[in-house]
């Protein structure tokens, strides 16, 4: 059974729509242990309606779906450095079919360490078991004909050791990495989209000593995957991206930081098509008041795809402004757009527009009311994956009384 790659699940992570933005935000009260060590739990309560659950352009199916997310942070600090953990799960049911009910689980640690002024250390490392609903993913355009959802884990870990004074003109950042993603089902075919990703990245910063420092950043990603591609035609690549970029704060309404350059992605196989171009990454933050804001994002780089194809050259750009009514009311609306080119043996383009409208409800210092609409729309050269879809949803946060 052919099946196609998915990317409206990564784009809603990537573009922030996997949950409303909060603009009125939730202050969670937490516990200390006699350990030192402040726990912070939290549980979040949701339901949603879906009319497009499988992403079909047509013949399309709804679902009314619950969700449950428990989660929990413990933080110990010690002078200047801190030590984190946090575990969380979401589970999804339903009304339809217990095939697409799931369990998510996240682990997380976080060390930040201070030697002195000048060295410092962050080390951050995440492990994730997670799962790719029905018509998603691996099996992007089947709808419903997978009987089975895809369960995989990845694993996460990086290293960023900082020589410098912050208030230095100079500062020099050394970052190490290592990223592991495998399928625990459909082997067949999934066994060729199981890889390592080792990393390694050096920045070079400049203090202006005005609110805005410059930077050089050069960073090399190695794909290496388990098994070659069904096709004979080995997957892996070195990704290398040479960026020049600026942070800054220069005024009371304005922060934002850019970084634009060259990437070069080449493939080990002379069958596949390398990329060099150019690619970016931009944020801007525009705040007249002290209660609005306005977010402004894009960016552009060339990236694997799961099955089809040799590279997508993927260009981002998005808006977001949130806006606080009053000291318990906030809105949240958001607009993004994302064109995508596929290089290798076939032509496909896709044009994948979304926007949300959410409303936030700070019911008390310990309760947090949500309700969001999502629109997604997506356009492609292959009929057969355009999809149109709505989703209605209400959370309920739940956390210990905030110190007031």
């Amino acid at each position: 059974m052919k099946m196609r790659t998915n990317t409206i699940a990564p784009l809603l992570v990537t573009l922030g729509l996997s949950a409303p933005t909060l603009a009125v935000e939730l202050q969670p009260g937490s516990v200390m242990t006699k350990d030192g060590a402040e726990v912070t739990p939290m549980l979040k309560l949701g339901v949603s309606s879906n009319d497009n659950f499988f992403m079909t352009p047509s013949t399309t199916q709804s679902r009314l779906i619950w969700n449950i997310a428990p989660s929990l942070e413990a933080l110990i600090e010690d002078g200047p450095d801190n030590y984190k953990f946090d575990i969380a799960s979401s589970t999804s049911f339903h009304n339809q079919d217990t095939t697409d009910n799931f369990t998510q689980v996240n682990v997380g640690t976080v060390v930040h360490k201070e030697f002195t002024s000048q060295h410092r250390l962050d080390v951050v490392g995440d492990a994730d078991w997670l799962y790719e609903p029905r018509g998603t993913g691996l099996t992007e355009g089947q709808g419903n004909a997978i009987d089975d959802l895809i369960d995989y884990q990845q694993q996460n870990l990086t290293a960023r050791y900082e020589y410098g004074a912050l208030s230095s003109k100079a500062m020099v950042a050394l970052t190490v990495g290592y990223y592991n993603k495998n399928y625990q089902n459909f082997t067949a075919i999934s066994q060729y989209r199981n890889y390592d990703k080792p990393m390694l990245g050096i920045v070079g910063y400049y203090n202006t000593q005005a609110g805005t420092r410059t930077f050089l950043e050069v960073k090399q990603e190695n794909y290496r995957y388990d098994v070659i591609d069904s096709n004979g035609v080995s997957r892996d690549s070195d990704d290398v991206k040479v960026l020049f970029g600026m942070e800054w704060e220069a005024t009371a309404v304005t922060t934002g930081s850019f970084k634009v350059g060259y990437q070069n992605k080449d493939f080990e196989s002379n069958l596949r098509n390398n990329f060099s171009g150019l690619s970016w990454e931009a944020t801007v933050v525009w705040k007249p008041l002290s209660y609005s804001s306005v977010q402004l994002v894009t960016s552009r780089a060339a990236k694997d795809p799961l099955l089809q194809g040799d590279y997508i050259k993927e260009s981002v750009y998005g808006a977001t402004w949130q806006h606080d009514w009053s000291e318990y009311i906030s809105s949240v609306a958001s607009v993004n757009y994302v064109d995508q080119e596929y290089s290798g043996n076939f032509d496909r383009k896709d044009k994948v527009k979304n926007a949300r409208l959410g409303l936030n409800y700070l019911a008390s210092n310990f309760g947090m009311i949500t309700g969001y609409v999502d629109f997604i729309d997506r356009n492609s050269t292959q009929a057969d994956i355009e999809f149109d879809r709505v989703i209605v949803g209400l959370n309920f946060t739940f956390a210990l009384k905030g110190n007031e």
